[in-house]
């Protein structure tokens, strides 16, 4: 049987963009979510224009319906689903806690947690069919705590948890938190842009000397491995939190054909 098609949120630019070009390059159909159409389009576009297969869900993954219909595209479009990559994401707020609006807080845990984990649950039984993977994507601040990055370190936290939640409650399935690394995204242009005021100075600086020295990813290193992961990621590393660069990673390449 071909390979069933898998689903990328957060597609639109960066590491989404980057993993869905991949994964269509590895021979698999992806159905690419984001909110701004006219970037979305042009990813899906570019894919088809390389011969790979490519369809567009326009909207934002918070919506219920629009969760629906990045998994019933899918399954109608191409048979079954194979994998789901959990990107979509923001930084926002960059605020101490004493000053953060409870909005934000609210409209930040709606995106980078609790959409997942609904989006998981719609997907579950299509993926359990294709024996698929989970691949939820991470940070290094799941790790450690950032001043003015609160809700961002917490809520990446509790998306490494949900992968090992995941991974206990369906063990047919593989379920891995992938670290991306600090990678050149408009992620990375927003806390130089804004973290001035929030963050520590060393820490503000840490990440303004990485940009100018060119050390930031191009998102195509860590977006192939994300790839590799959401096709061939073993049983081994289910639950597991993984770098991009981690040898086993890499030793998934011998599965491409």
């Amino acid at each position: 049987m071909g390979k069933g098609a898998v689903i990328v949120t957060g597609a639109s630019r960066g590491l989404g963009a980057a993993a869905a070009r991949a994964l269509a390059s590895f021979g698999a159909p992806v159905v690419i979510g984001a909110r701004t159409a006219s970037d979305l389009e042009a990813v899906a576009s570019d894919i088809r224009a390389r011969d790979g297969r490519a369809v567009a869900v326009v909207g934002d993954v918070t919506d219920e319906s629009v969760r629906a219909k990045l998994v019933e595209t899918a399954v109608q479009q191409f048979g079954r689903l194979q994998g789901l990559v959990n990107n979509a994401a923001m930084l926002q707020p960059i605020a101490l806690l004493d000053q953060a609006e409870a909005d934000a807080w609210e409209a930040h845990f709606q995106l980078n947690l609790i959409a997942p984990v609904l989006l998981t649950k719609l997907a579950l039984q299509s993926l359990r069919e294709a024996e698929g993977r989970v691949i939820n994507v991470s940070s290094g601040a799941a790790l450690r705590v950032t001043p003015g990055w609160g809700a961002y370190d917490l809520s990446k936290a509790a998306l490494n948890h949900f992968t090992r939640q995941l991974a206990a409650e369906e063990p047919n399935l593989v379920s891995v938190a992938f670290r991306p690394g600090v990678v050149d995204t408009e992620m990375q242009a927003e806390i130089r842009s804004q973290g001035r005021e929030a963050m520590p100075p060393e820490s503000y600086a840490r990440f303004v000397r990485s940009f100018e020295t060119g050390e930031l990813l191009p998102p195509e290193k860590p977006g192939r491995a994300l790839a590799m992961l959401a096709l061939w990621a073993p049983q081994s590393l289910s639950g597991e939190y993984v770098s991009w660069d981690d040898p086993r990673v890499e030793a998934l390449a011998a599965n491409i054909s």
